[in-house]
């Protein structure tokens, strides 16, 4: 009896570091006999959800909960890919609504309800186990979602993994290197340019293309001035008779410490020398251009009251 106390005890724990969710063969190594499996079902302690996997009645079924009981279903060559990787990873705070498996392709596993199976095995070397289950790698994890996600979407996520340290843009590259022929893989290079770089000035010209479609005029790009207590100033965008700028950023990717706190000056010594300034970003003038008009119009009919 005391050995079966210690065995309920271990599983329990087990279940709840695994999301309320365990195998039937991990049960049995609890000392669970089927009869016992059985009777904690037929007594609504447990449910089996899936194939080969149980789950425990007083804990919530979460999303992932939900993906632990998918890739628990599947066996141990199951690697979790894509937007759910992603989230499995923390990339994103969402969790898509059908969780994404490969599994090598002499598998025939049966339809599952809000899964979906792509046979395609995931070499050893390009996977890993987090939190207990077999993801891949943060590299390849970023480009398969932004792949699925699109350009608008996938340079959100791409920016947030880059800004915040989880993967690196030279890791990004080498990945992207070995798999130009995938699925999505135009997206990819096209954020991957942007983010070696050339988010700003792409920012730039969709900046300059908005106005001119708004039939905004009177502008100058890269104006130059000199500000007191500050020193000589290049403006991105300026309306300078009536003392407009318009900041254009690229990724917050872009930006470190360093930058953010020289910008922090110049805007005060700006402001000081009696210039607005409005700030836009490639995300905004991508996915909301006409946004960043309404707040360019609005300036310069506040600026042009007596």
């Amino acid at each position: 009896m005391r050995t079966s106390q210690v065995g309920a005890a271990a599983l329990r724990a087990q279940m709840r570091d695994q999301d309320g969710v365990a195998t039937v063969e991990q049960a049995k190594q609890a000392g669970y006999t089927r009869a016992a499996i059985a009777g904690k079902i037929r007594r609504g302690e447990w449910e089996r959800p899936a194939h080969g996997v149980l789950r425990t009645t007083d804990h919530p079924l979460t999303p992932r909960a939900r993906i632990r009981i998918a890739m628990l279903s599947l066996g141990a060559d199951a690697t979790l890919v894509g937007r759910s990787a992603a989230y499995w990873w923390r990339m994103v705070d969402v969790a898509p609504t059908e969780v994404e498996i490969a599994v090598a392709q002499r598998n025939q596993p049966r339809p599952r309800p809000g899964v979906t199976v792509v046979r395609r095995a995931v070499p050893a070397g390009d996977r890993v186990a987090v939190d207990g289950l077999f993801v891949t790698k943060r590299a390849a994890t970023v480009l398969a979602a932004v792949a699925a996600l699109g350009l608008i979407a996938g340079a959100k996520l791409m920016d947030r993994v880059l800004q915040k340290g989880l993967v690196t843009l030279d890791a990004l590259q080498e990945v992207h290197g070995r798999s130009r022929r995938r699925y999505g893989a135009a997206v990819c290079t096209a954020l991957l340019a942007l983010a070696a770089g050339g988010a700003r000035s792409e920012a730039e010209r969709m900046a300059h293309r908005a106005l001119r479609r708004a039939g905004i005029t009177g502008w100058v790009a890269d104006h130059r001035v000199v500000l007191p207590r500050h020193g000589p100033a290049l403006l991105d965008l300026a309306f300078v008779d009536r003392r407009i700028l318009v900041e254009v950023d690229g990724w917050a990717y872009h930006r470190d410490l360093r930058a953010f706190l020289h910008d922090s000056d110049r805007q005060n010594a700006l402001v000081l020398a009696g210039w607005v300034v409005i700030r836009t970003n490639w995300h905004e003038l991508k996915e909301r251009p006409e946004k960043f008009v309404l707040t360019v119009r609005e300036a310069l009919a506040e600026r042009a009251r007596p």
